[in-house]
């Protein structure tokens, strides 16, 4: 693809890293002045919430709630549309979540969270990457972890049928994946995809179309691609002079049919976007 055929939507924004298409074709991201941003779908942008924090990844629930992982201050929270929040996750058992990074709701409602490292520095766990990241799953109220000795958990997702959790592992350049059991435990880690992603293919967010494609951003490499059912690793947008893609981060898809794949980033003042070839996989807030 061609960078000419990217769009951008919304105006305003500082570091948005997560972003998420709302039914009614509103964008939805995070904003590093501890709130979120509402993009309509001509443009105009307004902010709600005060989270405080550094808001990062995020999701919508089913009653249309912005679960935000909040990596500036080490919650998980749950952001109402009229910008009352409460908090979901500070610990796990005895362990505080220090890096909350990314949440992800399936069909039974059931939140997981990455949390990125147990340092309280996090820039000590990307200049010395140790396998001190974990994945949290939130469920009744309760919350376990359920994978560890990551190394530096980041994007999460489920795939279409729910068998598998997937993880970015930035750190170590690769996507790994885990069984799923009825009970919500996780089991049989392996690699998915390329066991080496690149130089600079340290992924960050992922999420699937419904081909079966999981689709990857780059932010040091600055592109976006995605790791087919083969194996193989396409990328689709590359930008090395970061015109439209300031260090992406994450990517969702939203309006007519799940055809237009929007991202984050952690540098872009907009929310750029462009039409993919398969719809994105349904999440749990949307339908048709």
């Amino acid at each position: 693809m061609n960078l000419s055929e990217v769009k951008t939507i919304g105006s305003g924004l500082q570091r948005p890293e997560g972003v998420i298409a709302a039914n009614d074709g509103t964008i939805l991201t995070a904003d590093a002045r501890g709130q979120c941003s509402r993009i309509n779908r001509d443009g105009t942008t307004a902010f709600f919430g005060a989270v405080g924090g550094l808001p990062n990844g995020i999701c919508l629930d089913k009653s249309g709630n912005c679960i935000i992982a909040n990596i500036g201050n080490g919650q998980v929270q749950s952001l109402s549309p009229d910008g009352r929040h409460e908090v979901l996750l500070i610990k796990a058992g005895s362990k505080k979540m220090n890096s909350p990074n990314f949440p992800f709701i399936d069909s039974r409602e059931r939140l997981w969270v990455s949390n990125s490292t147990f340092r309280k520095n996090i820039e000590d766990s990307l200049t010395k990457p140790t396998p001190d990241g974990c994945i949290v799953l939130i469920e009744n109220g309760s919350a376990r972890i359920v994978a560890e000795e990551i190394v530096f958990a980041n994007g999460i997702t489920l795939d279409q049928k729910e068998e598998y959790l997937y993880v970015a592992e930035t750190m170590k350049r690769d996507i790994l994946r885990f069984k799923i059991a009825g009970d919500g435990s996780l089991h049989g880690r392996e690699v998915y995809g390329p066991e080496f992603l690149g130089r600079l293919g340290f992924p960050d967010g992922i999420a699937f179309d419904e081909a079966g494609n999981l689709w990857v951003t780059f932010p040091m490499q600055n592109a976006v691609g995605y790791i087919t059912p083969q194996g193989r690793l396409e990328i689709v947008l590359e930008d090395s002079e970061a015109i439209i893609l300031k260090h992406p981060t994450n990517i969702c898809f939203g309006w007519e049919d799940r055809r237009t794949a929007f991202i984050g980033s952690l540098e872009g003042g907009v929310i750029p976007y462009f039409t993919v070839p398969h719809p994105g996989m349904k999440l749990v807030h949307q339908n048709g």
